[in-house]
């Protein structure tokens, strides 16, 4: 496999595991939270949020507090910041200008901060585990740091204008 696409791989590994675990009270509600959606048990039952309603409640008025609000906005936005970067991952490597995955690098490293500040503001009455972001935040600094060079990238560099060296 190309060293070039394993940026590619590492982008869509982020959207399949779960970011954050999270507990309220004395066990009363436990969350589990990916890049789309959140897994929430409690003794009244389970539900399983979109990323888009936690948006929407907080529109309709059905979600209150401070925390909560700035929670799932920062959630939101770090999974925009995580699909920009993702498309711009997937536009690099089909154009073949790996100069813009460092671009796609810091797109990387904000969306897990977000993430990451998403979890610390849904820490009040219990306790949050950023799971998946400390993953993110690897993968974002592995990109940045990595030197993907058109000659190193595996992809074949010579065309019908370079000579091809003899085998003597």
């Amino acid at each position: 496999m190309s060293r070039y696409r394993l940026p590619l791989l590492f982008q869509l590994l982020i959207f399949l595991i779960p970011l954050n675990i999270y507990m309220w009270g004395d066990w009363l509600l436990v969350d589990v939270q990916w890049a789309f959606f959140r897994y929430q048990q409690s003794e009244y039952g389970t539900s399983l949020f979109l990323c888009y309603k936690d948006i929407l409640y907080i529109y309709l008025g059905q979600t209150t507090g401070f925390y909560n609000i700035a929670a799932a906005l920062f959630w939101t936005a770090g999974v925009a910041i995580l699909l920009t970067g993702l498309i711009v991952t997937i536009i690099s490597i089909q154009k073949r200008e790996s100069h813009n995955l460092r671009t796609a690098s810091y797109f990387t490293l904000t969306g897990g901060i977000f993430l990451g500040v998403s979890a610390i503001s849904r820490f009040s009455g219990g306790f949050a585990i950023p799971v998946g972001v400390p993953i993110i935040l690897v993968i974002g600094w592995w990109m940045y740091r990595e030197n993907f060079e058109p000659g190193e990238t595996g992809e074949d560099t010579y065309n019908e204008e370079t000579p091809v060296p003899d085998e003597d």
